[in-house]
């Protein structure tokens, strides 16, 4: 928490590696080294910082010594930005006997947390899991609180990426909790990003952009370039998905100008690419899985299996249903007669549109949903609300697009997102 923190640390590191090259004390040499790949590896100057490792890693000192181990964790820190996971996973797959025969239970924790990472970054979850979950119990062993919540983030990070959003929510919001007890300003900046990230990934676009605010004011004032870069870029894709486009290539623009100041040219490239793809995914549609139709009134018919093509912004959802709109009621929020509503199953809210389906009658009705005593109320449907015994209807879920009745050539229809 001290201003200019780690360019002090640099130059104090550096006069004590000239030092210990007087007296030629290798292991010490070697200490220095990995100290100066973290300062540099802190203020996202990541080039610098390998070079450092690499020198420590040339030393000749022992393989199981706890300032080997430790130069082992540092690369691995420095390969996470440029997206070398295979090569972290290759370089720790033959150290596991190292790490676990010391008595440094810091270590243990450091080396499954990076390995369980580069697991999850490869695609296997369920041996990522494992391997998170022996990080925590080695950090709670260890006492060390701040890679404990760093442990939580990238456990909160696997459970976004397998859909389990409840338990990333809760995950992540222990991480964040325990740096701001621990004081840790930076750390704490950058788990509000990978909550918003979580936030993103469910659809939540809005409570995503607050809370990409509210970690970019956090990092605002931490020597991390590397940090500020990667949530100035998340900020540019929930803006993007927003279609608030000016504001999404201004916040791009500030991301590579700082990656080219800070961090380097290739990063900065990097950047621009990332943001390159994200244009063209929400430019492409996506084709989502065969959904079963329902037909509005009490006459029973056959489900048509169709296909939908959706806006990338509502393409996070699992399964659908249609309901054709017969009537003019909800035209104002987008929902025009002789339109397809696309439902889904997800959590519902006081005011949010939904389709239900009336079981007496077959009868499937779209309007604005309200839940109490007992009593499933829909607004919308003339001029006086309607009531239902919630035994009484089935609800098919939140109405979260609508398409054109008319299908393209391929038999698929084009579904936009609502805009309420």
């Amino acid at each position: 928490q001290i201003p200019n923190s780690q360019e002090k640390s640099k130059n104090l590191l550096t006069e004590a590696h000239s030092r210990f090259f007087d007296i030629y004390d290798v292991e010490k040499i070697a200490e220095c080294e990995n100290y100066l790949a973290l300062a540099y590896w802190r203020t996202g100057e990541l080039e610098e910082a390998e070079t450092w490792i690499e020198e420590s890693l040339s030393q000749n000192i022992a393989s199981s010594s706890h300032i080997r181990l430790h130069s082992h964790i540092i690369k691995c820190l420095i390969y996470i930005p440029a997206k070398k996971h295979f090569e972290i996973i290759s370089n720790l797959k033959d150290l596991e006997d190292e790490f676990l025969t010391c008595q440094d239970d810091c270590l243990k924790g450091d080396f499954y947390n990076h390995l369980g990472l580069a697991l999850k970054n490869i695609g296997e979850p369920s041996k990522a899991l494992e391997k998170l979950e022996l990080a925590r119990h080695f950090h709670k062993k260890s006492g060390h609180f701040i890679y404990l919540g760093t442990v939580e983030n990238n456990l909160s990070q696997l459970y976004k990426a397998e859909k389990r959003f409840v338990e990333a929510h809760k995950t992540i919001d222990s991480a964040t909790k325990t740096f701001k007890q621990i004081k840790d300003r930076t750390r704490e900046g950058f788990s509000l990003d990978t909550k918003s990230q979580i936030f993103f990934a469910e659809g939540k676009h809005e409570e995503a952009l607050k809370t990409v605010e509210r970690a970019i004011l956090i990092l605002g004032k931490s020597e991390n370039a590397a940090y500020v870069v990667e949530t100035y870029l998340s900020k540019a894709k929930i803006l993007l998905c927003l279609e608030n486009f000016t504001a999404a290539f201004m916040c791009l623009s500030d991301a590579v100008q700082l990656a080219k100041n800070k961090i380097s040219e290739e990063k900065a490239e990097n950047l621009v690419k990332e943001f390159e793809e994200l244009m063209k995914e929400k430019t492409a549609s996506v084709v989502a899985k065969t959904f079963s139709e329902k037909e509005t009134g009490a006459e029973e018919k056959a489900e048509e299996k169709l296909e939908l093509v959706l806006h990338p912004t509502i393409a996070h959802y699992q399964e659908f249903q249609g309901v054709w709109i017969k009537n003019s009621y909800l035209e104002n929020f987008g929902l025009q007669k002789g339109s397809l509503a696309v439902v889904t199953k997800a959590e519902l809210k006081r005011g949010d549109l939904v389709a239900i389906n009336e079981i007496a009658t077959n009868s499937v009705m779209c309007g604005f949903y309200d839940s109490d005593f007992g009593l499933v109320c829909l607004e919308g449907i003339g001029e006086d609300p309607l009531l239902f015994d919630e035994n009484d209807v089935e609800i098919l879920g939140k109405i979260v697009g609508v398409g054109k009745s008319d299908k393209n050539s391929k038999g698929k229809i084009q579904v936009k997102p609502l805009n309420l």
